[in-house]
């Protein structure tokens, strides 16, 4: 508790709707960690890794993404697309000057990650992918062909929830819900419906396969033993398209191992740091 009464809140204006971040900056010149979070999430995803980050001297910075939390929520579909999730990310950096840091994605944030790594590889200094893709999940599915179905559904079930409109959008700490469909359930009335299906349907549309090539920086891959959206052929994919990555397989089979590994996880995440700042 202590610690989180010493994150400060803050916020970035884009020019296309407010960013709220959380940063806590103890340590002039040491590492600044970035967290992203999954969707239908929020910062405090973070707040127990980011805790224990911060007992070992390392500064962090963790959002809520643009639809999330206390971000803005503005309901159009052009405001979901992964470079614009990438912009904010740049905007923040900018405003608190940082200019290197080791990025962590998890699940949807993966690909913001990545995207961001690609455009601006000279600002980070390491990469951490938890249940992240890097291209259609439906390709390693081998049902690549129901994409346009899928997408062409999740769109009409944006546009047929564009009504839904909530005075206030629930805010719930990360591991306060009791199994899968219970955070499901609270993760859906965190934000608006249209915007949660449009950032499914952007999961459809994205390929980095190419582009991740481009990245030299270390990078760790993270996944579940039995990730249903993340392969085992997938990992092996992205390990081989960047130079400087490893793979570490949990035992726990789940895609949540953001949100139910944290101990494992933390010290993981530690390992890698010092691996990068201490060689």
């Amino acid at each position: 508790m202590e610690f989180e009464k010493k994150l400060e809140k803050k916020a970035v204006d884009t020019g296309r709707g407010e960013i709220v971040y959380f940063a806590i900056s103890d340590f002039p010149g040491r590492p600044t960690v970035v967290f992203l979070h999954g969707l239908s999430s929020n910062h405090t995803t973070w707040l127990d890794i980011m805790r224990i980050l911060h007992e070992k001297g390392y500064n962090s910075l963790a959002l809520d993404l643009r639809g999330h939390g206390f971000s803005d929520k503005t309901k159009k579909r052009s405001l979901y697309k992964l470079s614009v999730f990438t912009d904010d990310l740049k905007f923040i950096l900018d405003k608190e000057n940082i200019k290197k840091v080791v990025l962590v994605g998890y699940s949807f944030g993966g690909p913001i990650a990545l995207d961001y790594t690609i455009k601006c590889s000279g600002r980070v200094a390491g990469l951490i992918l938890i249940s992240a893709n890097h291209t259609n999940p439906l390709e390693y599915r081998k049902i690549k062909l129901l994409t346009p179905l899928a997408y062409g559904f999740l769109q009409m079930l944006s546009f047929l929830l564009l009504w839904q409109k909530r005075k206030r959008y629930y805010y719930y700490k990360q591991g306060e819900s009791r199994g899968y469909w219970d955070s499901v359930w609270m993760g859906l009335n965190t934000m608006p419906l249209s915007v949660n299906f449009w950032m499914l349907s952007e999961m459809g549309r994205m390929d980095l396969r190419k582009a991740i090539s481009q990245i030299e920086v270390p990078t760790l891959i993270i996944r579940g033993k039995n990730d249903p959206f993340v392969s085992k052929a997938e990992a092996d994919d992205m390990s081989r398209a960047i130079s400087k990555s490893e793979i570490i397989t949990f035992q726990n089979p789940s895609h949540f191992i953001g949100s139910r590994s944290q101990d494992e996880l933390s010290e993981v995440i530690f390992q890698f740091l010092e691996k990068i700042y201490c060689r």
